[in-house]
């Protein structure tokens, strides 16, 4: 068939558009919307906000970002927090500003990051398919193969700085792509691009360098006669960053604090003196594992629609624009992993700037056969969509109504009316540097934690308290409560 269009009726292609996006976004409801009520938040995320909050209350700045006057990691090298970039701590502490200290904040931040996502992966694909208007209408598929990836879903609604920079990322790419695609040389899109990459910088420091690649590989995908518009642009791009750069790194401010991030985490990550995620040599590996096992339901799914083409006897290659699709974000998304295997520092939530492509991929592998499924089983888009999508709302329903239990939200909770905010709280050297303390008591009660009985009055005792409890409790110095989910906290008495 070469690459002529696929013979598929205009009804089909509306049913399954209407379908399909009402099928993703009760997904997306199911997996982000009871998250957002259940405060159970990932300690990255809590610390963050924290930080956010900090900022808008004045306590720290852009460039010297307050977490607490404690902290569980030995390698923050600065009297403030320098482990990350503050871009994503400056943004949201302006909804800090607007809306207080309220736990909306990470929630209207998490769906600003998520509506930006979604509008972005699906303006990629329609740019790639613009040449293929069955296949363009369908820029729901991507989007549910992205969210339906469990790192994603799980990401997205805890407040993280990789879906941050997953954001400027994919405009960068979306800039580029319009670009390359236009038929005049378009500089704006090009410095635009480099913008958005010098803002994925500032959010996750230097993988965020990534889109510097997509138009040597769209120029690799499209062939030759892109050259001219590839290398100028790149140029662009890249000018565009290094000037932005150069200019950062004049104001004293932002120079010191990205020379320590730079040294205290990019390089000592690099030199594995940071944690790791796993011993030995497989720690390079780590995220490919991680992407094996994410996408096993997209194999599955992909299967099954070949299956179909198979025995309904359906032999008609994919067009070369939609193969070409397919081998671009592929590349694209293994020039971000690729780099990230040099360190065995690795998250799961490290794959998420390249799992919009991993979402772009599978799409382009789908559209074809689900094209032909959907126009000649009318049932899957009349009937059996709408019937998940029913069933992903009553799940939806049944989770809110049974919220996760956060024990250190409920214990930072009643300190909070127990403690004066920006105190410190002692706690047992067994459980002092566990990071979901420290970020939780400092996100929801603005406690910090002290490591020796002296440098505080309130001394807390968590699950079953110790033998300093039990003296304390004898020689009446101190005012015993029981703090409820087997927390004691114990709070010296005034002297006479």
């Amino acid at each position: 068939m070469g690459d002529t269009q696929l013979a598929v009726s205009r009804k089909s292609i509306l049913n399954l558009k209407i379908a399909g996006w009402l099928l993703a976004i009760c997904f997306i409801c199911l997996t982000f919307v009871p998250r957002s009520f259940d405060h159970v938040l990932f300690v990255d995320g809590l610390a963050y906000a924290a930080i956010s909050r900090n900022m808008a209350m004045g306590l720290g700045s852009f460039w010297e970002p307050y977490f607490a006057d404690s902290f569980w990691l030995p390698y923050n090298r600065c009297t403030f927090f320098c482990e990350h970039p503050p871009l994503m701590f400056g943004m949201e502490s302006l909804l800090f500003r607007l809306f207080g200290d309220s736990l909306v904040v990470e929630n209207i931040y998490n769906l600003i990051v998520l509506i930006a996502s979604v509008l972005l992966i699906s303006l990629i694909w329609r740019e790639l398919f613009k040449n293929n208007i069955a296949a363009q209408k369908q820029a729901w598929l991507p989007v549910l193969m992205w969210y339906g990836i469990r790192v994603v879903w799980w990401s997205v609604p805890n407040n993280l700085l990789d879906t941050t920079m997953a954001v400027f990322c994919l405009w960068s790419c979306y800039f580029q792509l319009r670009a390359l695609q236009s038929p005049q040389m378009k500089f704006h899109y090009w410095v635009a691009a480099g913008l958005m990459i010098m803002l994925a910088c500032l959010t996750k420091g230097p993988v965020g360098l990534f889109p510097l690649a997509f138009p040597a590989i769209y120029l690799f995908v499209y062939g030759k006669a892109f050259f001219t518009k590839a290398a100028s642009g790149l140029v662009v791009t890249s000018v565009t960053f290094f000037i932005l750069l150069g200019a950062l790194l004049i104001y004293q401010p932002a120079n010191y604090f990205l020379k320590n991030y730079f040294e205290g985490q990019v390089m000592a990550a690099l030199l594995q003196k940071r944690e790791r995620v796993t011993s030995g040599w497989t720690a390079h590996l780590y995220l490919l594992m991680l992407l094996l096992v994410n996408i096993v339901p997209h194999l599955l799914i992909l299967g099954g629609l070949y299956l179909f083409k198979l025995f309904a006897k359906i032999n008609i290659p994919a067009p070369s624009d939609t193969r070409k699709v397919r081998v671009l974000t592929i590349l694209v998304g293994i020039s971000i992993i690729l780099p990230m295997l040099a360190s065995v520092k690795q998250g799961d939530y490290y794959l998420m700037p390249a799992l919009p492509f991993v979402g772009l991929f599978f799409g382009a592998c789908c559209i074809e056969p689900l094209l032909l499924l959907a126009d000649r089983f009318s049932i899957l888009p009349k009937v059996l969509f709408p019937a998940a999508a029913v069933m992903l709302v009553g799940l939806m329903v049944y989770k809110l109504g049974h919220p996760d239990f956060d024990r250190n939200y409920e214990v930072a909770k009643a300190l909070k009316a127990k403690v004066p905010e920006r105190s410190k709280v002692y706690l047992p050297k067994e459980v002092s540097m566990e990071s979901g303390i420290h970020t939780a008591y400092q996100r929801y009660a603005r406690l910090s934690i002290a490591f020796d009985t002296t440098d505080t009055d309130y001394l807390l005792f968590e699950k079953g308290g110790t033998n300093l409890l039990d003296s304390i409790s004898k020689n009446h110095s101190y005012e015993i409560l029981d703090l409820g989910n087997e927390a004691t906290l114990a709070i010296k008495k005034a002297r006479r």
